[in-house]
């Protein structure tokens, strides 16, 4: 027992295929593909029925503009730099609490071996590297360098050791970025 629908099942398929090859059938030959090619003379007018091609006036492309020659130009101002106004003092403290010094001296303590070396400063900026050198007749004693990690205002110290000491003046002074910018003298009698 075939149903209707078996039975036309495969003319329906033939129908379907034929209305698909009429309509995806490419037409009118070689005459048919060179009418549809753009040209540079021809070009389709919206609007009018049938959509025709029609020949339009082809721009002419503005003449080049001349390129400038290469003239002299003026240099720019260099942008000015913002003032330096960071500032240091240097002290030789016997201890210190924070930026307080706590028994600073100018001449070396009879029964002292070490000191601590006090930098107060102004202005710094960031990445200043801060450290302090003490020199002397024959000897030189570098305290360890701290890179700032912020500007401002601050302090910075470090130990000192020194031990036996030649008579003479020695120089206390504190660096910025390898630069002296503040110093005291010191005694050993």
């Amino acid at each position: 027992m075939t149903t209707t629908f078996e039975r036309l099942r495969i003319p329906l398929a033939a129908i379907l295929l034929l209305v698909a090859l009429f309509v995806l059938w490419p037409r009118g030959g070689e005459e048919g593909l060179q009418a549809t090619e753009p040209n540079a003379s021809s070009s389709v007018v919206v609007g009018e029925a049938g959509g025709e091609v029609v020949a339009m006036a082809t721009p002419t492309p503005p003449p080049p503009t001349p390129s400038p020659t290469n003239a002299a130009t003026a240099t720019p101002d260099p942008t000015p730099q913002p003032r330096d106004t960071f500032s240091a003092e240097v002290l030789a403290c016997r201890d210190v609490d924070g930026s307080r010094c706590r028994g600073d001296f100018d001449e070396f303590p009879r029964r002292g071996d070490s000191f601590t070396a006090l930098v107060r400063f102004e202005d710094a900026r960031a990445g200043d590297t801060i450290s302090v050198i003490l020199t002397g007749p024959g000897m030189q004693i570098d305290g360890g360098p701290f890179t700032l990690q912020g500007g401002g205002d601050g302090y910075y110290y470090s130990e000192i050791r020194y031990g036996d000491l030649d008579d003479g003046e020695y120089v206390l002074a504190a660096l910025r970025n390898g630069d002296e910018v503040a110093r005291i003298t010191l005694r050993e009698d």
